[in-house]
């Protein structure tokens, strides 16, 4: 029935709720029936039937209810506004509803125990019975609201948690988007440089042509392996920068020399697709392409506990105001800076440096974490 589909959870999940605490109630009555005894010299026989019905029928009860509650805290929301007005309804639907679970939980009783002579219907019984409603309202006011609290922080729950998975969503479609956009930075102008290095060694140097072709298949087929990929190891990172830079290193000739200090071990950790590549591209470019003179860039790891360093070095053209420049100019390194927060959040850090004027600097420090395939 679409009555008991109203409620944010499975209407057996309910049932199953009131029918373990309707037990639990019993059995306390139970125990402290017996134990009463132990410790009285008046002896009193505990009746099923007078103590049984009373739990079941107020908990199983208020799960028939249930929806009807969730419907009205979905009306009329206690922290909306104007607030007064909605707490105002639901106090109102508060007194109905539990005048009704009341009353009607009392007739069923009542009948129970009038088929097994507990119970009579006269003058005496009936006034016993009245007398006991006002309390017990109060006790069905209280219950509403304890029902209303516990419905609210369930709502609030699964927004809660809805706004977490679509946050998660976002966060991957913005790595995503950031990597997409990195690679078509990337391939264009760096496609037709390398194109222009090979039309210009066919007629010089068949075989360094040849070598700059095979590095370049390696490079594109390594690009499109990753494409869906946002992280990957350590080791295939180093591999798609090294046909790069030896793309680079012919293009330039004996001006462009890399070092690589990166400890065997730690070829397996995980870090974000294409993380290097903007920045040695950044070497390249304030390197070998703004002087004449041989630029050095030097590609750094270390593992420190829980962390993996990754440094970036060059020698080449420096300047003074690295923020500032990083702001207008450079692209690339922006990219990296804003995935390692999409990534990492705070638990990563970026430090860009040009020590003097002169050359940059890069340092990334991030969460180590091991390739578990």
């Amino acid at each position: 029935m679409s009555y008991f589909k109203r409620l944010p959870f499975r209407y057996r999940t309910v049932l199953m709720i009131a029918f373990g605490l309707a037990t639990l109630f019993l059995l306390q009555a139970w125990l402290k029936n017996n134990l009463d005894m132990g410790d009285s010299m008046q002896s009193r026989e505990f009746s099923w039937w007078r103590e049984a019905p009373v739990p079941y029928l107020n908990y199983l009860f208020w799960a028939l209810l249930l929806p009807l509650v969730y419907r009205v805290l979905e009306r009329w929301p206690p922290t909306a506004r104007p607030m007064w007005k909605h707490l105002g309804m639901l106090t109102l639907f508060g007194l109905l509803i539990g005048t009704m679970h009341e009353v009607s939980t009392s007739l069923i009783y009542y009948a129970i125990l009038w088929t097994q002579d507990i119970f009579q219907f006269n003058s005496e019984y009936m006034s016993w019975a009245v007398e006991a409603v006002p309390p017990a309202l109060v006790g069905r006011f209280m219950e509403f609201w304890v029902l209303i609290g516990v419905l609210a922080a369930v709502v609030h729950y699964q927004a809660v948690r809805t706004k977490q998975t679509e946050l998660v969503q976002l966060t991957a479609e913005l790595q995503s988007a950031h990597l997409n956009a990195l690679r078509k930075q990337l391939q264009p102008h760096f496609l037709f440089n390398t194109l222009n290095t090979v039309s210009a060694l066919m007629d010089t140097d068949v075989n360094g042509a040849r070598k700059v072709l095979s590095r370049l298949g390696q490079l594109l087929r390594v690009t499109l392996d990753t494409t869906k990929r946002e992280r990957i190891t350590l080791g295939k990172e180093l591999d798609y920068i090294g046909n790069y830079l030896g793309i680079e290193s012919v293009r330039f000739q004996d001006r462009l020399q890399v070092h690589y200090k990166v400890p065997e071990n730690l070829h397996n950790a995980l870090v974000p697709s294409m993380l290097l590549q903007p920045l040695v591209e950044n070497s390249v470019k304030h390197g070998p392409n703004k002087t004449s003179g041989a630029v050095e860039i030097s590609i750094e790891a270390e593992r420190s506990d829980e962390w993996l360093t990754l440094k970036v070095k060059d020698n080449g053209k420096g300047c003074e105001g690295v923020q500032g420049a990083m702001e207008t100019n450079g692209i690339g390194l922006r990219n990296v800076r804003d995935r390692l927060e999409l990534i990492y959040g705070g638990s990563a850090t970026m430090k860009v440096e040009s020590p003097g004027g002169h050359g940059f600097q890069v340092t990334m420090t991030l969460p180590y974490e091991p390739n578990g395939n």
